[in-house]
């Protein structure tokens, strides 16, 4: 009967452990948005500025308790090591005896307008930090999304190049024949065979340079160098536009906010003139007690602070202050101005990267036609070898064109997407 149960559970463990072995190795396919979203989740840089929040979520925290109550405790233990006092005029004397307390002390801060000032300043020093995360996570998805396109469109152009190989492959082996069979000349098939080789060496250079934008992908996402993914999505276009809000702008945002807290600086400054009240309680209980004893054991005390004159030095901060304060309106002011014109030329170059991809798009058309026509008319003898590589190269050379004019477009469409902070 074990050994039943044994047999059974080999059967199913064994299936499992290849499963689990096999499944790391399986290429990752991912479409453009799930690239996005996992880069976001698992990019080393993003997760580093995210730290930064929670940072700031502490900093809070302790400006807050800096107005909380204050609880501490002591115990004393002092000696004279039985020290003998003698009264003049008397021939008695006494012992000083050891003496031991425990006590508690609070203290609670009343009012602080620098306090008070001092928890908002450090919010807004929060929501700077998590606009910079914004920002940040902005970046990696810009990088993301031109990589992926890169891919796409060198994957492309390699596709192309292969088939233009065997094509031209097989083009060689049938002037090969004809060679032998005398209708053609060794020139021809000299040419046709560089024409191939050069195909080889370009196929070769193309994997090459896909294999390097995978890595700079997989350091994008987060993954180990390696890791096999592929691309799910095909290479299409996304040409549509939206209305411009500059109060959407993930840099205009954080400009914004920065202005904010240099204003509530301002205000910490002018409250730095201003009194401040704290109250003071404490309890002592005397373990060992000398002879005569007038120390109460409660006592409590309101201390009102009120600054008088510090050397013009609040004055000096306080203007300090009020300068970063117009500096910080006006690069505000200055943002909005560049923002406003990188939307007139990143408009402007869509509009000449769509024009050339259209251009290119015809182009290609017709140089496919044109190789079409010669590879049938070199097959009838009607043109030479030469003749045939020339409309090839002129083919792979439209090919080339419209690739980069797609990527091109692409990265435009990108970019202008960042500006509108319409990067999902």
């Amino acid at each position: 009967m074990k050994r039943g149960v044994l047999i059974i559970f080999v059967a199913i463990l064994i299936p499992c452990l290849l499963q689990a072995q096999t499944t790391p190795n399986d290429p990752q396919r991912l479409t453009l948005e799930q690239a996005v979203n996992f880069a976001v989740e698992h990019n080393k840089e993003l997760q580093a500025s995210q730290m930064n929040i929670e940072l700031r979520n502490k900093m809070v925290t302790e400006a807050i308790s800096q107005g909380l109550p204050q609880i501490n405790g002591d115990l004393n233990y002092s000696t004279n090591f039985r020290y003998k006092m003698s009264f003049p005029g008397s021939e008695s004397s006494t012992v000083l005896k050891d003496q031991s307390s425990v006590g508690v002390t609070v203290n609670q801060l009343l009012f602080s307008g620098e306090w008070i000032l001092g928890i908002q300043t450090s919010k807004i020093a929060k929501l700077i930090a998590s606009q910079q995360v914004d920002v940040t996570e902005l970046d990696i998805k810009e990088t993301v999304y031109n990589s992926y396109y890169t891919i796409l469109v060198s994957e492309r152009l390699m596709e192309i190049v292969k088939q233009n190989l065997e094509n031209m492959s097989q083009i060689q082996r049938h002037t090969e024949n004809m060679l032998a069979a005398g209708t053609a000349e060794p020139t021809d098939v000299d040419q046709i065979r560089i024409t191939v080789g050069q195909l080889k060496n370009s196929l070769l250079a193309m994997q090459r340079t896909v294999d390097v934008n995978y890595n700079l992908l997989r350091l994008q996402l987060g993954l180990q160098a390696g890791t096999p993914i592929t691309l799910a999505d095909q290479l299409d276009n996304f040409l549509e536009v939206g209305k411009f809000d500059i109060n959407q702008n993930a840099q205009y945002k954080l400009m914004e906010t920065q202005e904010e807290l240099q204003k509530k600086m301002v205000g910490l400054k002018k409250w730095a003139y201003s009194p401040t009240i704290s109250a003071n309680y404490g309890y002592t209980y005397k373990i060992l007690k000398p002879s005569l004893d007038f120390s109460p054991k409660h006592s409590a005390t309101i201390t009102m602070s009120i600054p008088i004159f510090s050397g013009l030095q609040r004055k000096a901060q306080l203007d300090q202050e009020k300068i970063t304060l117009e500096q910080t309106t006006l690069n505000k002011s200055l943002l909005a101005d560049q923002l406003n014109l990188q939307e007139e030329q990143y408009k402007f170059a869509l509009k000449n990267a769509l024009e050339d991809y259209n251009l290119q798009s015809e182009n290609i058309q017709v140089a496919r036609k044109v190789l079409e026509n010669y590879q049938y008319k070199y097959n009838a003898g009607a043109v030479s070898s030469l003749d045939l590589t020339q409309a090839n190269n002129n083919y792979l050379t439209a090919e080339n064109n419209y690739t980069s004019a797609c990527l091109t477009l692409l990265q435009a469409q990108t970019q202008l997407e960042k500006l509108y902070n319409e990067l999902k």
